[in-house]
């Protein structure tokens, strides 16, 4: 009986082993594949802005700057660089504009929320939703096929 409990327990065991095993290096494989598209730049993004959104809410400085700092230095790839410099044409400069308007705000965002301005966070704030609509609303239709 204790043999069976035993081998039981040792087949359990290596299942669950295997189980892990084959997770991690499905995660592993998922990360490596991981390609910075438009659309995935954009998702990661929203992401960040939903949760600077609750930071400020709740005035947790540390997450505000955190989500900050992660807004204004988004990865953007030369080669989503390049496709959305293809298709924008001479356009490709005011996207430009606009986006380093949002860096720019998400930079002051970083320095307000470090220095506990919850007043000055909000107004700053307004100005990275702004350069974001801003920037969706002149280039996201000529740019949404890229994100296809």
């Amino acid at each position: 009986m204790i043999a069976r409990k035993t081998i039981g327990t040792f087949v359990a065991f290596l299942l669950a082993g295997g189980f892990i095993s084959t997770s991690s290096t499905y995660s592993q494989v998922q990360r490596e594949e991981h390609k910075l598209t438009l659309r995935a730049i954009m998702s990661e993004l929203g992401a960040e802005y939903l949760r600077l959104t609750n930071a400020l809410l709740i005035e947790d400085f540390k997450g505000l700057e955190d989500s900050a700092r992660a807004i204004q230095g988004h990865p953007l790839p030369d080669e989503v660089v390049a496709a959305i410099k293809k298709k924008l044409g001479r356009s490709f400069h005011g996207f430009e504009r606009v986006d380093e308007q949002s860096h720019e705000a998400a930079a002051d965002l970083v320095k307000r929320a470090a220095a506990r301005d919850i007043a000055g966070a909000a107004k700053t704030f307004g100005r990275l939703a702004e350069s974001c609509v801003s920037c969706h609303k002149q280039f996201r239709a000529t740019l949404r096929p890229l994100s296809d």
